[in-house]
């Protein structure tokens, strides 16, 4: 990580600490790791005026978060819902990218259903182009290849959330474009954390993101201030100013005193302003007369000076503006930095494909025809396999357990406790159509003779939502029967983590499909699975 970046993800930090007042609610939501992000849209939102809280909800979840219920959604109940998925975690490609289309659209249309219930802004990522190309340079010619496939399916998810006047698009590829691909992807980090991309990558995400929401909720740019005192040459900007101008960006400036009018070059500016302020007062007050004569907000200023850099709220910051734009000393290279700035960006008009001219602002709240969370889970085609631990396999499953924080009975036991109870313990493995998790789950069932108590149930991130939660427990209650117990019992405790785990146990009266009851029962947080003597599994 740069020390740019890290400064960065430092500030954010400090402004965690501080007792701000947030206006927005950010929740996110990935089919890969994405809490890097954080920090960066965060940050990029706090210097813009819209200081956000940001949740983050399980990966590789897309579908079944936004489909259900008492999903990730309808509990945050989030102002911008963002969600990105990657083509990767979407399966085989098919011909034409068939499967990644089919795939990415059910978590974009989920997506989409589950912004309008909450009435939410979604923030779409489109997914990067793969890196992975089993053809290498030969993938140029293949129609059917990563790069035809891909295209395909980013061009489907424009088509389909483009037109949409509550969707905004984040473009994954120009971010790894940006930063370059040898320096975006990060394969170690994915295979340990599923982190797929360089923190360059998640800053770039952050800033395209922050971008379109300052545009969307008005607190983009809308005014260039030129800090007269700190310009050499005053004419050497008036092209691009022009530009800019035209694009409908206001231009005002500056000044210690009127005397500055004096200097040859200043009467150039006059066509090009909309305003001035040229005294002695403090910038600061200088500033907010600018605002308010142009009836902007200060936050939509941007002061242009070759001074210092002076940030939103540092201690430099020459007054309330929110940014700085500093040109560099030699003049020859201002028009290009004001260009690259874009302060020109603008999301475009668009109208509701989904219906006629006029139609209501938030469309109905109603998932499209034939997509349900039941129908999904079914389609994934989830096979489920079980093996006994053997002491030496206890470490992998220990740290399955103690990453799993979402569904877990209780607070990870250390990995010595379960190696103790190596011969109580079952790893779940899991695959289905998208690809193969390996170990997905660890359960460990005390046995007697008339009852079977699970203390220990983890489940990691990726798997679910796939009903490997209920299919464990009918597996459980299967062996218990076959040995002649006539009840399963499931031990849990308030993690205050683990809501998941106690949503579906809330449920478990209606678990069907079992040849002996399976009851949920709320122990203390010492827990019975450190205390009790180990039993095996039959």
């Amino acid at each position: 990580m740069s020390g740019d970046l890290f400064a960065l993800r430092s500030r954010w930090q400090a402004v965690c600490r501080t007792d701000r007042a947030p206006v927005l609610r950010i929740g996110l939501l990935a089919s890969y790791t994405v809490d890097p992000l954080v920090p960066y849209l965060g940050l990029a939102l706090h210097d813009a005026g819209l200081p956000a809280t940001v949740d983050v909800g399980p990966f590789n979840q897309v579908v079944q978060q936004c489909l259900a219920g008492d999903g990730f959604p309808a509990t945050v109940r989030p102002d911008v819902l963002l969600v990105a998925q990657r083509l990767e975690e979407a399966g085989a490609t098919g011909p034409a990218g068939a499967g990644w289309v089919e795939e990415l659209l059910a978590g974009a249309d989920a997506a989409v259903a589950a912004a309008r219930r909450q009435g939410a802004l979604l923030a779409y990522v489109l997914p990067a182009i793969p890196e992975d190309r089993p053809c290498g340079c030969g993938d140029a010619v293949d129609a059917d290849g990563v790069t035809a496939a891909a295209t395909a399916a980013r061009e489907r998810l424009r088509v389909r959330l483009a037109a949409d006047p509550r969707v905004l698009l984040v473009d994954a590829e120009e971010a790894v474009r940006a930063v370059g691909a040898r320096h975006a992807y990060h394969p170690a980090l994915f295979r340990f954390a599923k982190i797929p991309y360089t923190e360059e990558v998640f800053a770039a995400l952050g800033a395209a993101t922050a971008g379109l929401l300052r545009r969307w909720y008005g607190a983009a740019p809308r005014a260039l201030v030129l800090d007269g005192d700190a310009l050499a040459d005053p004419a050497a900007p008036l092209p691009v100013l022009r530009e800019l101008r035209a694009a409908g960006l206001a231009v005002a400036l500056r000044a210690g005193g009127p005397g500055w009018w004096s200097a040859g070059s200043c009467a150039e500016l006059l066509p090009v302003l909309d305003g001035w302020v040229t005294d002695d007062r403090p910038v600061p007050a200088q500033l907010a007369e600018v605002a308010a004569g142009l009836d902007l907000a200060p936050a939509q200023l941007v002061l242009v000076t070759t001074g210092p850099d002076a940030g939103p709220g540092g201690p430099d910051a020459p007054g309330p503006v929110g940014a700085t734009l500093r040109l560099g000393a030699d003049p020859a290279g201002w028009a290009d930095t004001l260009r690259a700035a874009r302060l020109t960006d603008r999301i475009p008009d668009r109208r509701w494909a989904g219906g006629a001219t006029g139609a209501p602002a938030v469309a109905p709240a109603d998932p499209p025809a034939g997509l349900s969370l039941d129908d999904f889970v079914s389609s994934l085609d989830v096979r489920l396999a079980y093996r006994p631990v053997a002491a030496g396999d206890v470490p992998p499953v220990a740290e399955l357990v103690a990453r799993a924080h979402d569904f877990a009975l209780c607070p990870a036991p250390p990995a010595g406790v379960l190696a103790g109870r190596a011969g109580d313990l079952l790893a779940v493995e899991v695959r289905d159509r998208l690809g193969d998790y390996g170990t997905g789950g660890l359960v460990a069932v005390r046995p007697d003779a008339d009852r079977w108590t699970v203390d220990l149930f983890s489940l990691s991130c990726p798997v679910l939502g796939k009903g490997v939660e209920a299919a464990v427990l009918r597996e459980v209650a299967g062996r218990a029967a076959a040995a002649g117990a006539g009840e399963v019992r499931v031990h849990w405790t308030d993690t205050g983590r683990n809501g998941a785990a106690a949503r579906f146990l809330s449920t478990l009266d209606g678990l069907t499909g079992t040849p002996v009851p399976v009851r949920a029962v709320r122990v203390d947080a010492a827990g019975p699975i450190a205390a009790e003597p180990a039993g095996a599994v039959r």
